[in-house]
């Protein structure tokens, strides 16, 4: 049997507003576990009212990875449990994201899905993921995001990750 090697750990320098843009553009092109991957490296050092944003929008990703691999309950879940962590958001806006926008394209998707099953979905039926980087700054400092300082710019950030 071949022995695992522990992960290493790697400090890396992001910004918070490169890893949405990255996200959004990994989504976008249906490059969902990747899109995730990105916020995943944001939610896990917030610590702030948007954490539940994010990991809303991380279960979304999540849930078309899920549905790209056959995958219906897991796909079932995450779509219903990240719109449900958008819930608080919707009208405000979060992340410089139209939280509502995503939500109810989520929603669609749940049921879509529900009705229909795994085969009858396409991954074209999705959310659209769109950063509005005007809107990030206010929303930034609005919730005092991880990340960014009291004008809204964006702060280069060291995280550790298994490399």
């Amino acid at each position: 049997m071949r022995q695992r090697r522990p992960k290493q750990l790697v400090v890396k320098t992001i910004t918070v507003r490169e890893n949405l843009q990255r996200s959004c553009e990994d989504f976008n092109a249906g490059r969902f576990f990747e899109a995730h991957e990105h916020l995943e490296e944001i939610w896990q050092n917030e610590r702030g009212p948007v954490r539940d944003a994010y990991k809303g929008l991380i279960q979304i990703a999540a849930a078309f990875v899920h549905l790209t691999r056959g995958n219906y309950p897991g796909a079932e879940r995450l779509l219903r449990t990240g719109t449900g962590y958008l819930e608080p958001f919707r009208a405000a806006g979060a992340l410089g994201f139209n939280i509502e926008a995503i939500a109810s394209a989520a929603e669609e998707a749940h049921v879509r899905l529900v009705a229909g099953g795994v085969r009858a979905f396409t991954t074209r039926q999705r959310p659209n993921y769109e950063v509005d980087l005007a809107a990030l700054r206010r929303q930034a400092v609005r919730d005092g995001a991880w990340g960014f300082d009291e004008s809204g710019d964006a702060l280069e950030m060291e995280i550790t990750v298994a490399g």
